[in-house]
């Protein structure tokens, strides 16, 4: 063997196990392609029709176990919500924009157990509403349960920030 066919081949290994690495499926992966959707599905364009709307709702609402307790420390809102209910009160709410951008920031993932998860960020959401420019920024903690397969957001916190 030659030097340059080790090295072809030391190059090779290290392709392989970085791509191994970089594909194989995570735990924490798959949470931040939950959180992924989240921005997109809770985003809303001017243009957006409201069966569009609907199929974003319910892309949400597939993201919490079914029941989900909700806590809203601003308004001091606590309640356990079937996934029904959670999707009617995003339409709610959605309906209540006529554009929206929801942005996740500051994300951090801790997984303590094999099917627990606890996840910490800054929400924004920022956007028109009722004719009135909104901004609004909350510190959320989730807690999710790997279930079948899938994390599902089993408890939802948001907490408001004082100082913006």
């Amino acid at each position: 063997m030659n030097k340059k066919t080790i090295v072809l081949g030391l190059l090779l290994v290290v392709a392989a196990v970085v791509l191994v690495v970089r594909l194989w499926p995570s735990d924490e992966r798959a949470i931040r392609k939950q959180l992924a959707l989240i921005e997109e599905a809770g985003s809303k364009e001017a243009s957006e029709q409201p069966l569009e709307s609907l199929l974003k709702a319910k892309q949400l609402a597939a993201l919490f176990h079914d029941p989900c307790e909700l806590i809203v420390e601003a308004v001091t809102y606590h309640g356990l919500y079937s996934r029904k209910e959670i999707m009617d009160r995003i339409n709610l709410v959605r309906a209540n924009y006529r554009t929206a951008r929801v942005s996740l920031h500051d994300v951090t993932i801790a997984i303590p157990g094999d099917n627990n998860a606890v996840v910490n960020c800054t929400i924004r959401l920022s956007g028109e509403g009722k004719g009135q420019p909104v901004a609004d920024v909350q510190e959320l903690r989730a807690e999710l349960r790997k279930i079948e397969g899938d994390w599902l957001l089993t408890h939802v916190t948001l907490i408001e920030v004082l100082e913006r």
